[in-house]
């Protein structure tokens, strides 16, 4: 039972600190983890290589965990890979001749190392990939001791071949173990090369689970979610040769050297880490093989990585964090057995007890105390930055907007974004069935978004983008609704009511028509959101800017906002005559403020700001 320990209570201290921290919903606009948090619920298909184990593992978890919306319960799949890795990783050290404490510690390091923890919060596919990793390492060690003792090995060497073809199932960087598992392999038997025959039930065993790239073509009618499996088809999917063109050319201008990866190495462990690796010099002596194993693993991925060019390279590295990790607890046991073997000497030396036992378990306390502090330290300063529940502004930003968005949008109507931005939506339509009414299409080229909402107003629909689009302004009139713009035939903006009608003039060209403000308080923190409605008499000579500026009985600044009117899409001297142009800006608030508030609006001019208007009222919030 003491055995086991130290594992369970590892998983357990891992995975509530994972899910303490773990995204309460969605969290990213642009990055695979948005288009995971609504594939998985959906059974739909992953992005190229297609990621079959995942999806499917991913997806029963989405099923079967009965709380908590779709993209939390697809976060919590990595939060238990995670947690089961760093688990793992415990136990594949022991095996390398670690002692209890030290494998304990150098998994903990693993649990907070930054980008560990950044991928066991949110729904990615690298935390099960580092747990695949290990599996495959600690196959690699068990047939190693069935072999040592004298056995066949024969079944072992299957689950090798199994857990090998579970890593092609799900992630390509798993071909990087292999060279590193077939020099271990053949350096622990080498009469393998002259039996072939022995080799049979390995690779059958390895294939089989490759049969899981049939979910592919088996839910091809479900498709990916930019449509784009169907022109593709299975190969192309499979192979990933879009990904090639970061490993033959570098399209993304990253300038990467050596030393910037070895840096990110250094982030994870701390200096301490790195040093930590060369007291355990005794102890790989004894066992080359696995050293061997480790070091080609590590160098496999450090000069895959080098060659790779792609911005989020810190990801990729994860075997190399693993065999780091391994380095540490081999280093800190050679120390750990060397403190206590001091410990007990000197304790000898001065009389202390039968100097073999007491004096030894207080030292071990004491070493033990202290080596454990090192992870907690790294703990408390790396809290901050990778809490992924908390602040509220930051764990809920996202869903807020993509809610806001589907709201903002007229019944039955048209709306053109980004592919980002649309799967934000389509989450919240498909996992939530809220909004079905609203029609998303997703052009991330310019010109398509520009032909999709020509198409869209053309139909007679109502039609709304997302963000600044060149040709847009001078094409349509266009009017905020909510964090949307809506697009609409030249001159022709919809009317908008708002809760108070005036009409006073703010420079001679455009007068305030109406205004509203109204408190928000979404998950992801107190705003007030503003409703301006111009209304054009002339075309503006020259762009302005707003600044729209609450502030409390006193005069002193709440909050700010300063824009281009209409989201930054409509500059000024676009406008049409006789139109009238509904504008949008949401402050936020860091409290409710006591007493009075005013509402100040001042127009300037954004080359020299210059203010050319204002208007000011006091509002009751």
């Amino acid at each position: 039972m003491r055995k086991v320990i130290p594992s369970l209570l590892l998983f357990l201290g891992s995975f509530a600190l994972y899910v303490a921290t773990l995204a309460p919903t969605v969290a990213t606009i642009f990055d695979d983890s948005l288009e995971l948090q609504l594939a998985l619920p959906r059974f739909a298909i992953v992005h190229p290589t297609g990621y079959p184990l995942y999806t499917l593992m991913g997806w029963a978890m989405t099923k079967l965990v009965p709380f908590g919306d779709a993209a939390w319960r697809a976060n919590l799949f990595s939060a238990l890979a995670a947690a089961l890795a760093v688990t793992l990783l415990y136990g594949v050290a022991r095996r390398l001749g670690a002692a209890t404490l030290p494998g304990f510690v150098a998994a903990l390091l693993l649990a907070v190392g930054p980008v560990w923890w950044s991928q066991a919060t949110i729904a990615e596919v690298y935390a099960m990939q580092g747990l695949l990793t290990l599996l495959i390492i600690w196959a690699l060690l068990r047939w190693e001791m069935a072999k040592l003792a004298g056995g066949d090995g024969g079944g072992w060497l299957a689950a090798v071949g199994f857990c090998i073809g579970l890593g092609l199932a799900h992630h390509r960087l798993t071909v990087l173990l292999i060279p590193a598992a077939l020099v271990f392999i053949f350096w622990t038997d080498s009469a393998l090369l002259r039996r072939p025959r022995s080799w049979i039930t390995p690779i059958l065993a390895m294939l089989l689970p490759l049969l899981l790239y049939a979910i592919l073509p088996l839910r091809a009618s479900v498709g990916s979610l930019d449509g784009s499996y169907a022109q593709i088809g299975f190969w192309g999917w499979v192979m990933g040769g879009g990904y090639s063109a970061f490993l033959a050319d570098n399209p993304l201008g990253i300038d990467r050297s050596l030393g910037n990866l070895l840096q990110i190495l250094i982030i994870q462990y701390g200096l301490l880490g790195i040093l930590a690796f060369v007291p355990g010099y005794p102890l790989w002596r004894m066992q080359p093989r696995r050293f061997v194993l480790l070091a080609i693993i590590a160098l496999s991925d450090l000069i895959f990585a080098y060659f790779y060019q792609v911005s989020d390279i810190e990801v990729f590295l994860m075997p190399l964090f693993i065999v780091w990790a391994l380095f540490i607890a081999v280093g800190l046991t050679v120390l750990w057995d060397s403190g206590l073997t001091y410990a007990s000497a000197m304790a000898r030396r001065f009389g202390m007890g039968d100097g073999r036992i007491k004096p030894a378990r207080i030292a071990a306390v004491a070493l033990g105390l202290f080596l454990l502090t090192w992870p907690f330290v790294l703990f408390q300063e790396r809290l901050p930055d990778q809490d992924r529940s908390r602040p509220p502004a930051r764990a809920w930003a996202v869903h807020d907007l993509g809610r806001d968005m589907l709201e903002s949008a007229a019944g039955d109507s048209t709306l053109v974004g980004l592919l980002g931005e649309m799967t934000l939506v389509r989450y919240f339509q498909q996992t939530a069935q809220l909004r079905p009414d609203v029609e998303t299409i997703a052009a991330d080229a310019e010109p398509e978004r520009l032909a999709a909402i020509s198409a869209s107003v053309a139909a007679g629909r109502p039609t709304f983008t997302t963000r600044p689009l060149n040709g847009l302004a001078e094409t349509f009139s266009l009017s905020a609704a909510g964090p949307l713009v809506r697009v609409s035939p030249p001159g022709k903006n919809p009317q908008t009511a708002t809760v108070n009608r005036i009409h006073e003039e703010i420079i001679p060209e455009v007068s305030l028509d109406g205004w509203d403000i109204y408190l928000q308080q979404p998950a992801s923190g107190l705003s007030t959101r503003l409703s301006l409605l111009w209304q054009v008499h002339s075309t503006p000579s020259a762009d302005f800017k707003v600044s729209a500026r609450l502030l409390d009985g006193d005069g002193a600044l709440l909050a700010q906002r300063d824009d281009i009117p209409v989201h930054n899409t409509y500059p000024p001297t676009t406008w049409r005559a006789g139109e009238f142009i509904h504008d949008v800006y949401d402050l936020p608030l860091v409290a409710m403020p006591d007493g009075g508030t005013q509402l100040l609006v001042i127009l300037y001019d954004p080359n020299t700001g210059a203010e050319i208007g204002r208007w000011q009222q006091p509002v009751q919030l």
